[in-house]
């Protein structure tokens, strides 16, 4: 009898024009990866820690408190980043529902123009059990809103320098809380 995997995936892929030259936004994305806090509305702190494995990264692992459902305090590793190809790719490493077996995002800031670039976000989610199997359209759904709420987050930083709508309300709760990022 042949042993049958309870596996299931999906892939979610984003992208947006922003208006700032590509190297401004390779610096936000790429060279203050530790950083995505500050912009990001999904973040609600984030630290960098480990001896940098790549050329041009400041760190080989980010640690995040996340405003996501399913989803308190994540590990990130970083498995890939070139600053020649303005590109970073991380793997989930800590933090996932046990249901989850893969959580991994790649990010791209590719070249339009002088003063125009596209970010380009790819994340891939393996899925195990029946949970995996039931979760998948919910999860799928919210990871393509969230995806679409960071690119915005992204774009409003990068263009205007000021946080977005949504990380200002975000921060605004937190600030309720007594929880505000530092």
């Amino acid at each position: 009898m042949t042993k049958i995997k309870n596996q299931t995936s999906f892939t979610v892929t984003r992208e947006l024009d922003i208006n700032v030259s590509p190297d401004k936004l390779w610096h936000m994305i790429g060279h203050s990866f530790a950083d995505a806090y500050i912009w990001a509305s999904s973040v609600d702190h984030s630290t960098g820690g480990g001896t940098p494995e790549f050329e041009g990264a400041s760190c080989s692992e980010r640690f995040c408190d996340v405003n996501a459902k399913g989803f308190n305090k994540v590990s990130e590793r970083l498995t890939k980043y070139s600053n020649e190809h303005m590109n970073l790719a991380y793997v989930v490493s800590e933090g996932i529902p046990s249901f989850v077996s893969l959580a991994q995002n790649d990010w791209t800031v590719l070249p339009i123009g002088v003063h125009q670039a596209k970010l380009v976000m790819k994340a891939d989610f393996g899925l195990q059990g029946i949970m995996g199997r039931f979760m998948k359209p919910m999860m799928k759904s919210k990871i393509e809103k969230l995806l679409d709420v960071v690119l915005n987050d992204a774009r409003v930083f990068a263009e205007t320098g000021s946080i977005s709508d949504t990380k200002r309300k975000r921060n605004e709760e937190l600030a309720k809380q007594n929880l505000v990022a530092a």
